[in-house]
């Protein structure tokens, strides 16, 4: 294996050498931040590779398991690169580039406080971001339509969960520990109570559950669906109910065993629709209410009691309110009826139009998407 690990590790280094010349020279500036991000990773991981090949710790026997472990690791780490940061540089084309812009507009309307991330349209995963590249990737159409854009403003909260050591974005941060730890404290209060009763293992092993999804993955996601939903306001709401009408599973689904990487459905339209509630959008949130309530009829989901225990409506109220306290700490533009920034403006008008007339929709879309880029600066000619 030593002599396996010292070939591989020279072929892996000239690969991370293709892999930087691949970077294109020509790319407008959006994508500066994407392509220096790339070059350091890369670099250091051949750092890494030389000192497995070459430092004499790694010659021991006692080593030779965490070397082929760091190995691993590594080839991992250029794998990402490869596939997701360098192939989004090295296939960036108009419809990239337009995304770009159309983004660095929105970052503009809410005064997003970070350096905005790349857009690729290289995406297999719907919507999704990788916050240590600042790479926002989406399905490869997208660009050309308006019901699901919305989802660009979720994205971009991810970033401003994970950044270390800025005061300007601390306050949405210590939003986020206090709602957890309000939720942690729910949980603590069920666990004991179930203690007392001496009942059933079940329950307890529910709670134990909810409790780790809620800490590895739901708060997070209550919480970028919060910051979209304040930022754009009810069409964040609309594209959640066209997402999951579309894709979505049980809108009332409640792990029993293994983890869920995002909360149920039902429970986060119910924080979105508080958040349009306290942000004055009260009639549009009856609205979607209803239509949500009609999905919910035709879909033939029904929730369970588990279901409420793990999402009681206190709860989701208090992710609502805690969430606007942070993303208004933060200085970020809380979106409100009297908002009228063209991009926050086109997205909300797109459902309106959709449910004033879902019949001639598209041909309506086809010429906002026109404008809409049109007037994108940076808009390729």
């Amino acid at each position: 294996m030593d002599d396996y690990i010292k070939g591989a590790a020279a072929q892996l280094i000239e690969r991370g050498r293709v892999l930087t010349g691949k970077i294109p020279r020509d790319l407008p500036r959006d994508y500066d931040t994407l392509a220096q991000t790339s070059r350091q990773k890369i670099n250091a991981q051949l750092d890494h590779l030389k000192e497995l090949s070459e430092s004499p710790l790694f010659g021991h026997s006692s080593y030779r398991a965490e070397r082929l472990r760091l190995f691993k690791r590594i080839v991992a780490e250029m794998d990402i690169l490869e596939t997701v940061a360098i192939a989004a540089l090295d296939r960036a084309k108009v419809d990239d580039h337009r995304l770009n812009a159309l983004l660095e507009r929105i970052a503009l309307e809410i005064r997003f406080p970070l350096v905005t991330p790349v857009v690729t349209t290289l995406s297999q995963q719907y919507f999704h971001i990788h916050p240590d590249l600042n790479l926002m990737c989406v399905p490869l159409t997208e660009g050309q339509f308006l019901l699901h854009l919305p989802d660009l403003y979720h994205e971009l909260a991810h970033p401003l969960l994970v950044e270390q050591n800025d005061p300007v974005i601390e306050p949405f941060q210590e939003q986020f520990l206090n709602a957890l730890r309000y939720v942690l404290d729910y949980l603590g209060e069920e666990q004991a109570k179930e203690d007392r009763r001496r009942g059933p293992v079940q329950p307890r092993f529910l709670l134990r559950a909810w409790e780790k999804a809620w800490v590895k993955y739901w708060m997070t996601e209550f919480f970028c669906d919060l910051f979209a939903t304040y930022t754009l306001g009810p069409a964040f709401a609309w594209s959640h109910l066209h997402l999951v009408a579309k894709r979505g599973a049980n809108p009332f689904d409640v792990p029993l065993t293994n983890l869920s990487s995002h909360p149920a459905d039902d429970a986060r339209m119910r924080a979105m629709l508080g958040a349009l509630d306290i942000s004055g959008f009260s009639a549009e949130s009856s609205q979607i209410l209803q239509r949500w309530q009609s999905f919910l009829t035709h879909s033939g989901a029904k929730s369970e009691p588990e279901y409420h225990r793990c999402y009681p409506e206190s709860i989701i109220h208090g992710l609502a309110e805690r969430a606007q306290e942070g993303v208004r700490a933060t200085q970020v533009r809380i979106a409100t009826r009297e908002t009228k920034d063209p991009v926050h403006t086109l997205l909300n008008d797109a459902w309106k139009t959709f449910w004033k007339d879902s019949g001639s929709y598209v041909a309506w879309e086809k010429k906002a998407v026109a404008t809409l880029f049109d007037s994108t600066k940076g808009n390729p000619s």
